[in-house]
């Protein structure tokens, strides 16, 4: 037997495995509840108040599922339906978790990014009809419930419910007590179709405009949960890190339920977790103190603890550690592991309408370059190039197109679902090659493709060379408008803890191995911090706007040097990247000014300038 007709044999082993597992566990809740069948007196939460605290919260699987079983009959008395959405506006803490999964198993839940405005929070709870907000106490850290205030008398048939983040388990000030009688309680609530009930919305895409939120089953959810449980290979003694907020497909169905499933532990730093400095700060001895067996982060953070001293920390208990969200740098993975004892840093692949993961290096397997796995259990992979689907490999670089039990049941707006799907497999925007043994390697997003002047530039050949550069902590190259070639490559960099980065021996190491003249950056900008996403992934949006403004600002200063103006870009729901440039001075002034931005390749709105008091 050849080594790919091995890897096809074994594959379509797990295949059988996790179609067992997710037929046996039709609901997430069913799957969650396999931890305490398998032993209800083993730990499965540990809840660091803070990053020293003495003395942790946890909880036993038979006290967790009989919690969650309690947040359920919450709900229900309170008249909500299993159609009813419960929204969740808290970090990641025991009543948090509680209240997630009660409301997947008695309602829908609707867990919300953190870092949205309150604008943003009121488009979700009105896309699908919230009937509750759960939310901290007033006061706490973040200002997460005066953000929110008042809501409930905005916005119909909303309240407000309140939940302790101490590591308690209350709805209002009403302490539940975990039901004893959990088992019945999931046995006599079965009922045909529950694994295809939707029993959760996650929040895609951006953050203006109509909300994009993504529908997910009980077997989406179950699916993608058992994929992770098999190729991760949780154990019921593994201590895992929830580093992964659980409004991220990541932190919910690669960390938190695969492990809980498998009768492991999940233990929590503090509610904000690895983005908490003092946790950062003291991680390796966290990871020694609480015998951590995975752990699972994003690449910046990798990036941050590549920094942190172990300091003779006893790790023998760490055996994996994964990385997902974006692909893994190799300067990055390199650091990590000169202070790390793990033998490599495994790669997750997936996406929001997928729940989770539908790629990973698989634990019994070493990672090869720069690929992200194979395939998870039950999931078909295409790829779309030159205007055909391709399912043999090795196959060209194109569109990664998936179907598999995975598979979101579309957008809340249904408007948005059609342009997700091609002749019925979901397309992901992402760029990739599949090789002759089912390695997939992303090569990059289809929107993040920088193009000059018709040349596609991967960001990659450019992020890849400056991480190489002493000092340079996280890199992220962008297309910044130009009205000649409509876009040119923008470097942004952050550099390591006590590093001084000078952007113009960066731009001179570049201008030296960046091999392919079109991709050397015509700009770098040294960031004293880079943008990140709540989950710690670069924010490139963020980064296309700040081009823009540069090369706008640019544009301006050498054509017509005599305007005063403010220029601001921002992403509009409609349009895109939309410019605002605010001119000093009268109609002629705003006119020269138009003329001189007039071949700028982005939408320009262009105003006067409001003079001061």
């Amino acid at each position: 037997m050849t080594v790919v007709e091995e890897a096809l044999a074994k594959q379509k082993r797990i295949d059988e495995s996790a179609k067992g597992l997710v037929d046996e566990h039709p609901r997430l809740v069913d799957l969650i509840a396999r931890g305490a069948q398998l032993n209800p007196l083993a730990n499965a939460i540990t809840y660091m108040r803070t990053a020293t605290d003495p003395d942790p919260v946890s909880y036993t699987h038979g006290e967790f599922i009989g919690l969650v079983v309690a947040a359920a009959r919450w709900y229900r008395a309170r008249g909500l339906a299993e159609t009813d959405a419960v929204s969740i506006l808290l970090p990641t803490c025991p009543a948090m978790i509680v209240a997630q999964w009660g409301a997947a198993y008695a309602a829908v839940v609707q867990p919300l990014n953190l870092l949205f405005s309150r604008e943003a929070i009121a488009a979700q709870l009105r896309a699908v009809g919230a009937r509750l907000l759960l939310v901290p106490p007033p006061g706490t850290p973040g200002g997460l419930y005066e953000k929110v205030a008042g809501l409930d008398s905005e916005i119909d048939d909303l309240r407000l419910v309140v939940l302790p983040l101490d590591g308690s388990v209350s709805f209002d000030g009403e302490m539940l007590r975990p039901a004893d009688d959990w088992r019945e309680d999931l046995d006599a609530s079965k009922r045909d179709g529950d694994a295809d009930r939707v029993a959760a919305l996650y929040p895609t895409g951006g953050t203006t405009g109509v909300p994009k939120i993504a529908r997910l089953s009980n077997r989406n959810m179950v699916a993608s949960s058992v994929g992770s449980l098999l190729g991760i290979d949780y154990r019921p003694k593994d201590r895992t890190l929830l580093a992964l907020p659980l409004f991220h497909v990541g932190g919910s169905f690669c960390t938190c339920v695969p492990a809980l499933a498998a009768g492991g532990a999940i233990v929590v730093p503090t509610p904000t977790s690895v983005r908490n400095p003092a946790v950062i700060a003291n991680f390796w001895r966290i990871a020694a103190e609480q015998r951590l067996s995975i752990v699972g982060v994003v690449p910046t953070t990798l990036s941050a603890l590549a920094d942190v001293p172990v300091a003779g920390a006893d790790l023998s208990h760490l055996r994996l550690v994964a990385t997902g969200a974006s692909v893994l740098p190799a300067e990055i993975e390199r650091r990590f592991l000169s202070v790390c004892p793990v033998d490599a840093v495994r790669q997750i692949y997936g996406m929001t309408e997928l729940a989770g993961g539908v790629a990973q290096v698989w634990f019994d397997e070493r990672p090869r370059g720069l690929a992200v796995g194979k395939r998870c259990p039950q999931v078909e992979f295409a790829i779309y190039a030159d205007g055909r689907l391709l399912r043999e490999w090795p196959s060209p670089v194109g569109e990664l197109m998936v179907r598999a039990p995975h598979v979101f049941r579309g957008y809340v707006d249904p408007r948005q679902t059609e342009k997700a799907f091609h002749d019925g497999w979901l397309r992901t925007g992402d760029l990739c090659r599949v090789d002759e043994d089912g390695q997939v390697s992303i090569i990059g997003r289809i929107k993040d493709l920088i193009i000059r002047g018709g040349h596609n530039i991967d960001p990659c050949a450019i992020e890849d060379v400056a991480m190489s550069f002493p000092g340079v902590a996280l890199a992220a190259a962008v297309g910044a408008p130009d009205a000649y070639a409509g876009e040119v490559p923008m470097l942004f960099v952050s550099a390591q803890p006590g590093e001084d980065l000078d952007a113009a021996e960066l731009a001179s190491f570049l201008q030296e191995r960046v091999l392919e003249p079109p991709a050397q950056p015509k700009i770098v900008a040294v960031l004293a911090e880079m943008p990140v996403t709540p989950v710690g992934k670069i924010y490139k949006p963020r980064l296309r706007e700040l081009a823009a403004e540069k090369a706008a600002g640019d544009l301006l200063a050498a054509t017509c040097p005599q305007a005063e103006a403010e220029i601001a870009a921002a992403h509009d729901a409609e349009r895109g990247l939309l410019l605002s440039v605010k001119i000093e001075g009268g109609p002629a002034m705003r006119e020269q000014a138009r003329r001189a931005l007039a071949r700028f390749p982005i939408p320009i709105e262009i105003s006067a300038k409001e003079s001061g008091p």
